[in-house]
């Protein structure tokens, strides 16, 4: 029994080190080329979405412009940062080498890539059709890489919740997403 009591603890107490405190930290000043990474970001992902079909300008209807901007800022913007830039990339990583840096974002990135079409496959209640295409996984690609850049550049996961976040509000409220 101690031995599980331990394990919780250790857990709980990883837990607390990491994702929470990313999530509690203060960013540290966004850095000029973040700010232009995220944008060109958002310009690029728009633009495959749009030039492929993926995406199409639409109207959003009343109760989601009321009520997507609340559930959005959790699920998926919160808690799939907490997991994928917070629990994948612990803070130690804030202070490693640059290399170890690339690796763990590579590796976060790559697993935030494949969650999305499994998720879409056993849990969503939407279309699923496009978690599969290949121009929605490279913008998901983009959007991994450009999140956790920002989580090993400003110290906090605030930076990429928010990132996280008006990529799928826009998405869901201007751009078409299927419902």
């Amino acid at each position: 029994m101690t031995i599980i009591t331990g394990m919780i603890g250790r857990t709980a107490t990883w837990l607390k080190q990491n994702p929470i405190a990313g999530l509690r930290a203060p960013a540290r000043p966004v850095p000029l080329h973040v700010v232009v990474l995220t944008s060109v970001y958002g310009l690029v992902a728009v633009g495959i979405g749009l030039s492929t079909g993926l995406l199409h300008p639409a109207w959003p209807a009343l109760w989601q412009v009321v009520v997507l901007p609340l559930l959005l800022i959790v699920y998926p913007s919160l808690l799939e940062e907490l997991f994928f830039r917070g629990v994948l990339m612990p803070r130690s990583l804030l202070d490693a080498p640059r290399w170890k840096q690339g690796a763990a974002l590579a590796a976060s990135t790559a697993i935030f890539v494949a969650y999305h079409p499994i998720n879409a496959a056993t849990l969503s209640l939407s279309d699923t059709s496009m978690f599969s295409d290949p121009a929605f996984l490279g913008i998901v690609t983009m959007l991994g890489l450009v999140c956790g850049y920002a989580y090993l550049r400003t110290g906090s996961l605030r930076i990429p919740v928010a990132i996280h976040w008006a990529t799928v509000l826009v998405w869901n409220l201007a751009l078409g997403r299927p419902w």
